[in-house]
């Protein structure tokens, strides 16, 4: 079968939404260093010199030392366990083949089709009493519950892909159903397992409303929260904003670019016939 060949116009239209995704970052990295008065007064001029001085205004006053190592708490906390039930979930789903296995899976879907703001009441007042609220792992379960069902739908269509016959071939060596998913399905589902990893992180890290709603002690604030401490009833102060904004997006930005290869491979999976 001879190969298929790529189009004249793909290379124009990947540098088109490599622009798109690029402007907001390029955008918020150049105001880092720009007094909110530059901003207002020419959004689109380059100022010299600039003013570097945002960057550790924002990171003291901000405090984003403590927000950010909260952020990571609670975005390693919630892959962890995102990972533990999604893996297990969608590996019961394609290969053990439970009973009424669809009704499971229409389960698994019922919390995408939700929306996020109808929760927001009902699950204030239940971390509430649960005493989950101004804590990081009540923040974390919170995401947790958000992405789960995510997760478990997309390594399921995953976990599809790997043969049966290898499965097969390891219960008749002996290997039981846990050594099957830990020396089997998990290494052939890697690329899958890291690009979910990287989705869920991101989605955590990101996550305000969340926080907003469960977090309301200081100390707890995670880097999204912190960022409001650079507004007020009145004014915003867009420099420091923007500075804070760029120490934000380093962690994922770094994440991204140590894993991109392994994510890609996760997004391609199963789109190419092999």
């Amino acid at each position: 079968m001879s190969r298929l060949r790529r189009p004249r116009w793909a290379p124009v239209l990947l540098a088109v939404l490599a622009m798109v995704w690029l402007y907001p970052v390029v955008w918020t990295v150049t105001n880092a260093v720009r007094r909110s008065a530059d901003i207002y007064r020419a959004p689109w001029d380059l100022t010299w010199p600039p003013a570097v001085g945002n960057i550790e205004e924002a990171w003291t006053r901000g405090g984003l030392g403590l927000a950010l190592a909260n952020s990571l708490y609670v975005t390693v906390l919630t892959g962890a366990v995102v990972l533990a039930l999604s893996v297990t979930a969608a590996y019961s789903l394609t290969r053990l083949r439970p009973p009424r296995r669809a009704l499971l899976f229409l389960l698994v879907l019922a919390p995408l089709a939700i929306p996020t703001e109808v929760l927001i009441v009902p699950t204030f007042s239940m971390f509430k009493s649960l005493g989950l609220i101004n804590s990081l792992p009540g923040l974390a379960l919170f995401n947790v519950i958000g992405t789960v069902s995510f997760a478990t739908v997309i390594l399921t269509g995953y976990f599809r892909t790997i043969p049966q016959d290898l499965i097969d071939a390891a219960r008749i060596d002996g290997a039981g159903r846990l050594g099957v998913l830990v020396a089997i399905v998990i290494p052939l589902a890697r690329p899958g397992i890291v690009a979910v990893s990287i989705v869920v992180a991101v989605l955590s890290w990101n996550d305000f409303g969340g926080a907003l709603v469960l977090i309301q002690r200081p100390d707890a604030f995670t880097v999204q929260l912190a960022l409001t401490r650079f507004s007020t009833f009145y004014a915003t102060d867009q420099g420091l904003t923007f500075a804070g904004m760029a120490i934000a997006i380093i962690p994922p930005l770094v994440l991204f670019l140590v894993l991109h290869r392994t994510f890609i491979q996760g997004l391609t999976a199963g789109v190419i016939r092999r």
